[in-house]
């Protein structure tokens, strides 16, 4: 059961991110919600199903724009043992938290993707950094928004399906 709500949540982030407006102001950004859906399997989940989630979420994100295949799940795997390795020590599932690695969600999955992106030499060089640092700001902003209502969301929805006691009757 929570494999089925984590592949319903990674297609409904994909939709969000991809139905969500964004101009030049914001750098062009897009709020990190499959970046969020991956942070919440870190926090509540196993490390082999938190990294299936950003495998299939960077994959299918790789697959409708125009990244390279394979370039996003790395970044979020990477977000993802990040957070699992803090997780215990920092979080408490409580909203000032929630928002606090949002904003580090929002900053850091579109960084390193832009990293990996500047090591396999696939970035413009006509962009200028103003409009990167725009983005990385804008993605922090999104990510301290969307992160708590994902957590909630999908939090709930696991407490209304059972996926969350299944998961507990394992551990």
């Amino acid at each position: 059961m929570t494999l089925a709500v984590m592949i319903l949540a990674i297609g409904i982030g994909l939709v969000l991110e991809q139905v969500f407006p964004s101009s030049a102001l914001v750098g062009f950004a897009r709020p990190p919600v499959l970046a969020c859906v991956v942070a919440y399997y870190a926090m509540k989940h196993s490390m082999p199903l938190m990294l299936f989630a950003a495998l299939l979420g960077g994959i299918l994100s790789d697959g409708v724009t125009a990244l390279p295949l394979g370039v996003t799940s790395p970044a979020l795997a990477a977000v993802g043992i990040v957070l699992r390795h803090y997780r215990d020590t920092v979080f408490s599932g409580k909203l000032v938290t929630n928002v606090v690695f949002g904003g580090a969600i929002g900053i850091s999955a579109p960084l390193l993707i832009f990293i990996l992106l500047l090591f396999f030499g696939q970035t413009s060089p006509g962009l200028r950094p103003q409009l990167y640092l725009f983005k990385f700001a804008s993605t922090a902003v999104y990510g301290a928004v969307f992160f708590p209502a994902v957590y909630f969301l999908l939090e709930r929805l696991e407490s209304l399906s059972g996926a969350d006691m299944a998961e507990s009757v394992r551990e």
